[in-house]
């Protein structure tokens, strides 16, 4: 069967506010100098498969960002417009649909734009086992990624201890949210967790088949959408869906019910820049463990994250702190609440500072 990939690029990156806003979400930012995570995205894959095999699936209102970022990387064409954010169950419903009315079958790979990875050829290869494991088993196929430390701000796979003939693919027990510091400190030392990545591959019919049956309600109103999509006005039917399914994510609508699930297991490197803290592992440190980047002098300064995009930051006796500047807008923060910032981002809309998000 041929082989599709589908880049999930609808998220808005709240935790990553200032630096990240609702008109440049985090997978339009680089991190690391380079080009952005989209694009980075966009070149693993495509050395998986054809870029016109490519796809991206992102909300409507990113449509002129994503065309001004993707450029020719990928047709025109494979940019999948989503009326409104309705989680991961709606995005990969949609996008599996469409793929089956243009091609008919095939294995299709979803993955999130904001996967920062630096392994190309671990990364390539694990993401090639999940499709031959896919194929073979006709089965849905996550891939996990090897912990190397006891990280809070990522969902975990546990995974089955028997293996099978290939060590690197075995079946999934359960999938677990984040947990707390003490809880990740046993799953990692257990040797039995893997991060979940947010990777999936299946065929188009395992995908669609399995949100027919525990999302029902997805799979009606969303097919008979794209069903009617050609048809004059074809947009307001696929509103109407949207408005009429609830906001539920894959993992827990579809993954946690099914009873056999394989996963591979990834051995790349991997980060999900969900948070201030996770994006400046990216950044050069200083002698103190201070992560830097752009314009900063400190007088005892450790173990800090120091963002600038234009002033010069400057500190004075601080330790364990996040101060991300913008032209707009500032934040500091400990850097064990980073994972907090969502919630600024609400307090922002309740005080009329939308401008701002």
């Amino acid at each position: 069967m041929e082989r599709f990939v589908v880049i999930m690029s609808g998220g808005s990156g709240t935790r990553l506010w200032p630096i990240s806003r609702e008109v440049r979400p985090k997978q339009f930012i680089s991190v690391d100098d380079g080009s952005c995570m989209l694009v980075q995205t966009i070149e693993r894959l495509c050395e998986t498969v054809p870029a016109d095999h490519c796809f991206i699936v992102t909300d409507k209102r990113l449509k002129n960002i994503t065309l001004s970022t993707v450029k020719k990387l990928i047709p025109r064409k494979n940019i999948i417009l989503e009326p409104q954010k309705k989680n991961t169950a709606a995005c990969i419903e949609y996008a599996a649909v469409t793929l089956k009315k243009r091609f008919g079958e095939g294995l299709v790979c979803f993955v999130p734009a904001d996967g920062y990875v630096t392994d190309r050829k671990g990364y390539k290869e694990a993401i090639e086992m999940a499709y031959d494991t896919a194929d073979k088993t006709k089965s849905l196929v996550v891939v996990g990624i090897t912990p190397t430390y006891p990280a809070t701000g990522y969902g975990y796979i546990q995974i089955d201890t028997e293996r099978g003939d290939d060590e690197r693919v075995m079946t999934v027990q359960r999938f677990i949210e984040k947990p707390d510091i003490e809880t990740a400190k046993k799953f990692f030392e257990s040797g039995e967790f893997l991060w979940n990545g947010g990777i999936l591959v299946g065929s188009l019919d395992a995908i669609i088949g399995s949100i027919r049956r525990f999302l029902p309600e997805h799979d009606r109103n969303i097919s008979w959408a794209v069903d009617n999509s050609s048809r004059s006005n074809g947009n307001r039917y696929l509103d109407e869906a949207y408005n009429k399914i609830p906001n539920i994510s894959f993992d827990n609508g579809v993954l946690e019910k099914i009873d056999c699930i394989y996963v591979i297991k990834g051995l790349f490197d991997w980060d999900d820049i969900g948070s201030l803290d996770s994006l400046s592992k990216t950044f050069k440190t200083d002698g103190n463990g201070n992560k830097t980047k752009g314009k900063h002098l400190g007088v005892d300064t450790g173990n800090s994250i120091i963002f600038s995009d234009g002033a010069l930051v400057t500190t004075v006796g601080v330790d364990n702190l996040i101060v991300a500047n913008t032209k707009d807008a500032i934040i500091v923060c400990p850097r064990e609440r980073a994972q907090d910032v969502k919630g600024l981002v609400e307090l922002l809309k309740q005080n009329g500072y939308e401008n701002l998000l």
